[in-house]
């Protein structure tokens, strides 16, 4: 008998084995125990066998014993079970993509009918007491070391159990839910990385500990096939320290298995998306008579797994980075030793979906909600403009409209998941109804263009975060602290289950070698509230440690993509849009602040409601290329002159070319007219834009504003363009603000952002220190040019009568607190609902029945124009109770009441006990690994959410409503400048910054309560209008009335006593003004004020200075009081400057004097000193010239004047024409896919017309028919 079973035994594992003999075989029959010794696996046969991917070959596999245990008599309830000692596996990495061998197909099992043999080897269980894995490539080798495996089946709750309970069999879809779980004690991770790019790399190591891995599996009963799995790896709380060095040896094997991996999968994942994608029609066609009562049933449709999906739930990771010594250090004097930077990441998921239909839905993914993101409906909008554009493309013809006649037979919809695809149904569009009527009929290449799209595919990459910390860095000096976050979440601000992170890469093809236009890939990130605090050590370690770390990766894949054909290149070209919501960067006060102060700021908060990132052009309303050339024009008519102060020959132009280009559509990439998979990659993707709506800024802290924020900067929005050159090793920054940007300034904040912009300098110079180690670290360059309509500073000042309380205001628009109160209330009524259901339009906007390619989709709130009276006290806080409300409704209607109906029919081939006991133990929750993953945000209360939410600051926080009041009186000296033009440049080691400005005015209070004019200050931006000027964009400004260019340029370093170079690079610094054509009336109190408000706390190096001034008038007015009774009334004083020179040299000593014939530093044509005489020169003079010859030439002058004036207006009028048409071209196109989407919608609508009435017709046939037979 024992003889017997051998040699069946032998026959069949001699197929999978080499060298099997019946003497490594051991059993007993009657105990159903048995043991094999010293086995060798038939690798190749293993490799096509296991299904391993394409990229990789076993190329060794061992086994020194393999006991196994069979109960006889429990084969339904008890598993097999297999216990293995040591496994040693080899694999390879296959450089070109692994071909199947065909002499496996001899091994492989006849497939057949799911029978009971077959739920026996399901059910085995599998345990492993360590596992060796040895992995071989070209660029590195690895070890992996796996202790205590085991893999059993288990219940849908992840509990052991009887096996009958570990599988759910639907009654109705032929198909059978199998639940496993494989799990491991311990795992080490080894890697070492070799050859160029890799040289002197130390080796990885990674440990893992208890790891569970949650795995459903679905089959078709019919032919054993498996139609999706769902694998779900959950480790143990990590733990993880790794050096720069490490990190590169890890991203270089990262390159390394990039290219094979790359080649490998591509072609698997279109193979197994054309076998996959006519699923689920026979799913959903048999599901579709199934019982709604059935308890069984509902039980498969609770744990389905309608999709493959692979996740990581990591519950918490610790990443300690250190840097080791080389360029990868700062030389900062707190870092030359060595910093470590902590990451935690708390409740991290990663899913992937190699195999979702891009018009499908995602409300069966678990955990996604997809009404609580924007990225789907990001996703549907860019689906809906490539269907548009690709129609426009290879079917420009019109839908054409034919009439029907009465009767026809129904034609019948595509239908995947239960949704009628409107993008497939589209040449089926032809349905009649009884009457005769018109509809649209597509040409047969726009139904082909339709069917294709509705194949289409994608590999969906998801990452999101509870939450996160970075740490500042610790350094020896800093070992004993208690760790300080440098980036953190601000949970208070949103609900407690609302993440904090959400990013998602979607890539497009189509199932089989199908070369046809496909969408460009899309980058979606979405991060919620995080304050981040600026430290200089924390950043410059940062910006030491990671360049190095991502140019040694870039070299690496650089290397193990040398030899890789262009074709198989990865694509470039990618979509990317990023959305903060109220992030908040934080500058804190360093040992310098003083706690006597009760002005003296501890904190500056630089803060915005929503700020995006985004090089995508698809928005109607915003970020769009009329934007773009709106904003080139505003800045060449605020730039100066080409060679007028304070311009000069060296400077950059911050309006690069390409910006030009972009905004006139004319840096699209030319792909030509071929078919192919990149045919409508067409828009170029190197312009990025980002737009804060809006800004502000707050100091906190105080203790005179009992901690509350004090406004710096009234809330303003802001516009940027950006365009990164070779890399970013060159970039071209253009910005603008729209309205005016008022702030606000008293002396102990003044002192506060001086050292501020101290620790920042210093910040700056060792970053630039940094950065020239780095090999071509000289090369780069940052040009950054900004136009601001309006500014109005106000200066807070002591005020000079204590007693008094004047309501004078400090605009031109006169309110008072009662007034200020009911415009407040009746702003809040009518702009902040708009507010509200702009912002919840973005956060939660509702759910969608159905995604399609070709539909019409709300545009999402981020590109509604701005209002520019909104109040944004309301907004926020209804926004957040909103949020929050929406939330807790959205979570208690997704929870399933399916407990109730427990008690209902049992399976035709199941026991009542499977039923029962399934239907006892499953809760509410789908799959427990999600749900336990999921306890910690669903436990946190919203209620209490909210309530922290009130407390958040936002820019009502300081309005007439707020819970900080101050008596206290003041005085204020309120600066206004228009029209200002601002550009910084840096490149070479020298730096320059440009100012230039209109319309100097000034206006004073001399006493007001600080509360009363913290309304009116938060008041001043909404009641500001920009004044209309007929000034176009080809005309460039009048000489700017105040000017400046500070000029910084690095010196040699220091050399020690070795003649090495040490320490940061000396600079010198030079500030050449020019003021002219102004008129300013000043109170002497204010003037003395002021010479106080400017006064600094620490004595700095006088910084040298060249000041010119013309034609400046100063008009003082004596406000003191006189001593004497008997005195006269103080007259004013009258101070008027025609030509002054003020320089200051680096002594401090101050020169007065008239302007010099040559200017010291920077010439100027539009100089006084290029209008000085020649005789003040000591020139030769030159004869006058005769009477009628100055006549003709002022008669000449005079026409050619009039000449090119006459020019200049047709070129304006071109201009302007131009910005229209840009315009009017943008407004068509959104326009025509809307019709477009109506169109398909309305077809649509009579296709639904004819089903009812179909529908209508066959039920009054059958109710003729019941009648007849009554």
């Amino acid at each position: 008998m024992v003889t017997i079973i051998k040699n069946q035994l032998l026959k069949h594992l001699s197929r999978y084995t080499k060298n099997l003999s019946p003497e490594q075989i051991s059993l007993s029959a009657l105990r159903g125990s048995g043991e094999l010794q010293d086995l060798t696996l038939d690798e190749d046969l293993l490799t096509d066998l296991l299904e391993l991917p394409a990229w990789v070959r076993l190329s060794s596999a061992k086994c020194n014993r393999v006991a196994f245990r069979i109960q006889w008599t429990k084969l339904k309830t008890v598993p097999i079970v297999l216990n293995l000692d040591e496994v040693h596996i080899a694999l390879e990495v296959c450089t070109e993509p692994r071909v199947m061998n065909p002499g496996a197909g001899g091994a492989m099992p006849v497939p057949g009918k799911y029978s009971y043999i077959h739920k026996v080897i399901d059910g085995i269980s599998v345990a492993v007491n360590q596992v060796q894995i040895y992995f071989n490539c070209d660029a590195f080798t690895s070890n992996v070391q796996i202790s205590r495996v085991t893999v059993e089946s288990r219940t849908p709750e992840g509990r052991k159990g009887d096996l009958r309970l570990t599988r759910i069999k639907s009654p109705d879809t032929g198909q059978l839910l199998i639940f496993k779980e494989l799990e491991w004690q311990s795992a080490r991770i080894e890697a070492k990385a070799f050859g160029d790019a890799a040289a002197n790399l130390p080796p990885l190591r990674l440990l893992l500990g208890n790891t569970h891995c949650r795995i459903v599996m679905k089959k078709r009963l019919s032919d054993c096939a498996v139609v999706a799995s769902r694998l779900v790896v959950r480790p143990e709380p990590l733990a993880w320290a790794l050096t720069d060095g490490q990190l590169r040896a890890a991203l270089a094997c990262a390159a390394a298995l990039a290219a094979p991996v790359r080649r490998a999968t591509r072609a698997a994942t279109r193979a197994a998306a054309a076998r996959k994608i006519q699923e689920p029609q026979e799913q959903i066609h048999s599901r579709s008579s199934s019982g709604e009562r059935d308890l069984l049933a509902r039980m498969f449709a609770k744990h389905d797994v309608r999709e493959t999906s692979y996740h990581l739930l990591a519950p918490r990771i610790d990443l300690h980075l250190c840097d080791d010594p080389g360029l990868g250090r700062s030389e900062m004097p707190s870092l030359a030793k060595g910093g470590a930077l902590q990451l935690t990441l708390v409740s991290m998921q990663a899913d992937l979906f190699p195999y979702h239909k891009a018009t499908d839905d995602r409300r069966h993914w678990r955990g996604y909600r997809e009404a609580a993101t924007p990225h789907s409906q990001w996703l549907s909008q860019a689906l809906s403009s490539f269907c548009t554009t690709l129609l426009d493309s290879l079917d420009p013809r019109p839908l054409t409209p034919s009439n029907k006649p009465t009767h026809q037979e129904k034609t019948e919809v595509p239908v995947s998941n239960g949704l009628n695809h409107k993008a497939n149904a589209a040449p089926n569009q032809t349905a009649t109804s009884p009457s005769t009527h018109t509809t649209s009929q597509a040409s047969p290449t726009r139904t082909r263009i339709l069917q294709q799209l509705g194949k289409l595919m994608t590999t969906c990459v998801i990452l999101r975060i509870d939450d996160f910390t970075v740490n500042k860095v610790s350094t020896g000096t800093r070992s004993r602290e208690a760790p300080r976050p440098l980036v953190s979440a601000e949970k208070a601000t949103l609900p407690g289950d609302a993440g904090l992170l959400h990013a998602e890469l979607t890539f497009f093809y189509y199932p089989g070698d199908v070369c046809f236009p496909v969408p460009s890939p899309k980058l979606y990130v979405q991060l919620s509230p995080v304050r981040v605090s600026v430290e200089a050590a924390s950043v410059v370690w940062l910006a030491a440690f990671l360049p190095h770390v991502a140019r040694a990766a870039a070299t690496a894949a650089t290397a193990a993509t040398a030899a890789t054909a262009p074709s198989d290149q990865p694509p470039t070209y990618i979509d990317v849009r990023a959305e903060a919501i109220m992030p908040k960067i934080v500058l804190e006060a360093g040992p310098e602040h003083v706690s006597q102060q009760r002005d003296r700021p501890k904190e500056l908060h630089i803060c915005t409601a929503r700020a995006t990132f985004t090089n995508v052009r698809e928005s109607a309303r915003a970020s769009t290329r009329a934007d773009l050339a709106s904003l080139i024009a505003a800045l060449r008519r605020a730039a100066p002159r080409s060679g007028q102060f304070p311009c000069s020959a060296d400077d950059l132009d911050p309006i690069h070319e390409q910006f030009i280009l972009h905004a006139d559509r004319l840096d699209d990439i030319e792909r030509g007219t071929a078919v192919c998979g990149e045919m409508l990659w067409r828009e170029s993707r190197d312009v990025w834009c980002a737009r804060v709506e809006p800004l502000w800024a707050d100091f906190c802290g105080a203790r005179a504003t009992n901690c509350k924020p004090a406004p710096l900067l009234d809330a303003t929005p802001l516009t940027a363009w950006m365009y990164f050159d070779e890399g970013f090793s060159r970039i071209w920054v253009i910005a603008r603000t729209c309205g005016l940007a008022g702030l606000q300034l008293n002396h102990y904040q003044l002192l506060f952002l001086l050292r501020q912009l101290e620790k920042i300098s210093e910040m700056m110079a060792w970053l630039s220190h940094d950065a020239a180690r780095q090999p071509e670290g000289n090369d780069g360059s940052i040009v950054m040019g900004v136009v601001v309509p309006a500014v109005e500073l106000t200066l807070v000042l002591p005020s000079n009568c204590p007693g008094q309380e004047s309501s004078r205001d400090l605009d031109s628009v006169p309110l008072d607190s009662s007034s200020l109160q009911d415009l407040k209330m009746g702003s809040e009524a009518t702009m902040a609902p708009s507010i509200q259901e702009r912002d919840m339009g973005a956060v939660a906007p509702p759910p969608v029945d159905q995604v399609e390619v070709c539909s019409a989709q709300p545009l999402p709130a981020d590109e509604l124009p701005p209002s520019p009276g909104i109040t944004f006290g309301g907004g926020f806080s209804s926004m957040r109770r909103g949020l929050t409300s929406l939330v807790t409704s959205l979570d208690a209607l997704g929870r399933d009441d399916s407990r109730s109906d427990a008690a209902s029919t049992a399976s035709s081939d199941s026991e009542r006990y499977v039923l029962v006991g399934l239907a006892a133990e499953s809760p509410d929750d789908a799959d427990a690994a999600f749900r336990e993953f999921e306890h910690g945000r669903i436990s946190s209360g919203v209620e209490v959410a909210a309530e922290v939410v009130e407390r958040s600051s936002s820019p009502s926080d300081r309005s007439v409503t707020s819970s900080c009041r101050r008596r206290d009186v003041i005085s204020t000296c309120t600066w206004r400048l228009n029209n200002i033009h601002l550009v910084q440049q840096s490149t070479n080691g020298k730096s320059s910054l440009r100012f230039a400005a209109d319309d100097l005015s000034t206006d004073e209070c001399s006493s007001i309560p600080w509360d009363e004019f913290q309304n009116k200050f938060s008041m001043r931006a909404r009641a500001w209008t920009e004044p209309v000027t007929e000034q176009t964009e080809m005309e460039t400004r009048d000489t700017p009335r105040v000017s400046f260019r500070l000029i910084r340029t690095e010196l040699p370093r220091p050399v020690d006593e070795k003649g090495e170079s040490t320490g940061l690079a000396p600079y010198e610094e030079l500030l050449e003004a020019r003021v002219r054509d102004l008129s300013i009336p000043l109170n002497m109190s204010t003037a003395l004020a002021l010479a106080e408000f400017i006064e600094d706390e620490i004595l700095a190096p006088p910084m040298p200075l060249e000041v010119l001034l013309e034609n400046v008038k100063l008009h003082l007015i004596e406000d003191r009081l006189t001593r004497s009774i008997s005195s006269p009334p103080p007259q004013p004083l009258d101070v008027e400057l025609t030509r002054l020179r003020l320089t200051r040299d680096c002594a401090g000593v101050l020169s007065l004097g008239p302007p010099l014939a040559t200017p010291s530093t920077v010439a100027s044509p539009a100089s006084p000193a290029s209008r000085a005489s020649p005789a003040s020169s000591g020139a030769p003079a030159t004869p006058v010239p005769q009477h009628d010859h100055a006549t003709e030439a002022i008669d000449r002058l005079t026409k050619e004047n009039e000449e090119l004036r006459k020019r200049l207006a047709t070129l304006a009028r071109i201009a302007d024409d131009n910005r229209e048409l840009r315009a009017i071209a943008e407004e068509a196109s959104v326009l025509k896919q809307c019709v477009h989407a109506a169109q398909q919608e309305a077809a649509s609508l009579l296709t639904d017309k004819q089903e009812l009435l179909d529908t209508v017709r066959v039920l009054q046939e059958q109710l003729n028919l019941c009648r007849g037979k009554r």
